[in-house]
C-alpha cells in the first residue's frame, strides 16, 4: 500500500509540474511569434498585417464564459481608445468547438455582430496559439509592443 501511495504521489507531482511548465507560455520580455488565424469575416489575420501598429492588445476570449461576456464592453472600449494610438485589440477564441459547442465559428460571428465588435475575433483552430501564450482562462490579456520586427510581451 505504501508503494502505491508513493507512486500516486509521484505521478501527481510530476503531472502538476509538467502542467504548470506547459501552461506558463510567454513571459514579459519574450518575443511573441506571429500567427495567421481565421477572422469572423473568413479572412486570415496576422500581426504582420498591421504595418502601422506600435503593438497589440491580444485578448483570449470566447462566447460562453460569463467572465468573458462581462468584459466584452470593456474590450470594445479598449479597442476604441487604443487602436487610434497604435495598439489595436486582437481577440482570439482559444476553445475547441467540439468540446464547447457555444464557441463555434458560426456562433462567434453571431456574437460579434450582436455586440458590435470593433476588432478582429479570430478562432484558434487546432488550439495552437493559446498554449504559446500560456492563456489559461478567458478573458486573458497580453500587451505586445513592436520593437523592430519583433512583438515583445510587455504584460
Amino acid at each position: 500500500m505504501k508503494t502505491f501511495v508513493k507512486y500516486l504521489a509521484t505521478l501527481i507531482i510530476t503531472s502538476l509540474t509538467l502542467t504548470s511548465a506547459f501552461a506558463q507560455g510567454y513571459k514579459v520580455g519574450d518575443e511573441a511569434t506571429d500567427f495567421k488565424l481565421k477572422n469572423i469575416d473568413g479572412k486570415m489575420v496576422s500581426l504582420s498585417d498591421y504595418k502601422d501598429a506600435k503593438g497589440f492588445i491580444v485578448i483570449f476570449t470566447c462566447n460562453h464564459c460569463p467572465y468573458a461576456i462581462a468584459y466584452e464592453d470593456r474590450i470594445i472600449a479598449l479597442d476604441k481608445k487604443y487602436k487610434s494610438l497604435g495598439y489595436p485589440v486582437i481577440a482570439i477564441n482559444p476553445n475547441d468547438p467540439e468540446v464547447q459547442p457555444q464557441d463555434s465559428f458560426e456562433l462567434m460571428k453571431e456574437r460579434a455582430k450582436s455586440k458590435g465588435f470593433t476588432y478582429p475575433y479570430l478562432i484558434d483552430e487546432g488550439q495552437k496559439i493559446y498554449p504559446q501564450y500560456g492563456a489559461q482562462k478567458t478573458p486573458h490579456v497580453y500587451i505586445l509592443k513592436k520593437e523592430g520586427k519583433k512583438n515583445i510581451v510587455k504584460y
